[in-house]
């Protein structure tokens, strides 16, 4: 009788505890997998295969990107050739979660400079990341049908606060005079925001930084700089700040800050989430096209690192030459 009243309770504990399994969601990259813990809520686990502060578009996935993959129940990607390496780290786990498309809907910007490939940095434009949050709610609802109302619930709830962030973000932008809203970044990935917010795009590199930049597309820039007189331009958080910085010094202009576009920050960083990137790179370019402020960078705290040991070295010949004349007077 104990026997059975025991195998019951196990029979049980074993069908609550499947109940309440989460839904495991992977997302292509981090901005993606704060939009789905957005939506999700308790009801799912939220990881990302490319880590904060990685480049997407050049990533190279590890085999326990593999087992990440082939382990989900939900996976969801954006497509229009931002990671180019996913169909074949899908095929390779043997996966059996469903794949959701996540930019369907989306009117996409086609590339002027490479054939058959769109921009694929539509959630710069935050009415594109309503749809986002549409088509996420929509995947999770197709495999969790019981959770449906709560994730609709969510998605709008969340799409409320994204519609705002696109207001407050026309409402700053329009500060800007016009004659100055000129963005100058590392690579191609504000296009979308500058369609949608009225200022106009120039880059070193193309919307993808697999291709490197060439000396004509310095040229290019330098040239814009001069004749437009820009006051400002803008390193990104996962490219090598360098030749960004090198353009700077060469034409006298500041670096206005660090923006965010294909990762999200740390926790502890200005845009830890998709909401917090997209007001803290307007706040950003506002502060330095406006002539407001300047935001100081990681390059800030490589100059400083670089003085002091100029003024360290400098210190180290003057303490030298006092000894040699010491020395020599003592002689």
């Amino acid at each position: 009788m104990i026997k059975h009243i025991l195998t019951s309770i196990l029979c049980i504990a074993t069908v609550i505890s499947f109940s309440q399994e989460k839904i495991k969601v992977v997302s292509s990259a981090s901005i993606f997998q704060d939009m789905a813990k957005n939506i999700g809520g308790d009801k799912i686990t939220s990881m990302s295969i490319v880590p904060i502060g990685r480049d997407p578009h050049t990533y190279t996935p590890k085999p326990s990107d593999v087992e990440l993959v082939s382990s989900a129940d939900l996976i969801l990607i954006n497509g229009l050739t931002f990671e180019g390496w996913i169909t074949e780290l899908i095929e390779n786990s043997g996966t059996k979660a469903k794949i959701i498309l996540i930019t369907e809907g989306v009117e996409p910007i086609i590339s002027q400079k490479y054939r058959n490939a769109s921009d694929p940095h539509a959630w710069m434009d935050a009415i594109n990341g309503v749809k986002y949050v549409y088509n996420i709610s929509a995947g999770l609802a197709s495999i969790d049908p019981d959770n449906a109302l709560f994730y609709a619930d969510n998605g709008v709830k969340y799409n409320a606060e994204i519609k705002n962030a696109h207001n407050y973000i026309k409402n700053q932008i329009a500060t800007i005079p016009i004659e100055q809203r000129i963005l100058i970044t590392s690579h191609d990935a504000f296009q979308y925001y500058g369609r949608a917010y009225d200022i106009t795009l120039n880059a070193i590199m193309g919307i993808s930084t697999e291709s490197e930049a060439q000396s004509k597309d310095v040229q290019r820039v330098i040239n814009i700089i001069k004749e437009k007189k820009v006051p400002a331009v803008f390193i990104e958080s996962t490219i090598n700040p360098k030749m960004l910085q090198q353009i700077a010094n060469d034409t006298g202009v500041k670096i206005g800050g660090e923006l965010y576009a294909d990762s999200l920050g740390d926790e502890d960083s200005e845009a830890s989430t998709y909401l917090k990137l997209l007001t803290h790179n307007t706040d950003v370019i506002v502060n330095a096209l406006a002539g407001t402020s300047i935001k100081s960078t990681k390059i800030d705290g490589d100059n400083t690192s670089n003085n002091l040991w100029i003024y360290f070295g400098l210190g180290a010949v003057m303490l030298l030459s006092l000894l040699f004349l010491v020395v020599k007077i003592n002689n």
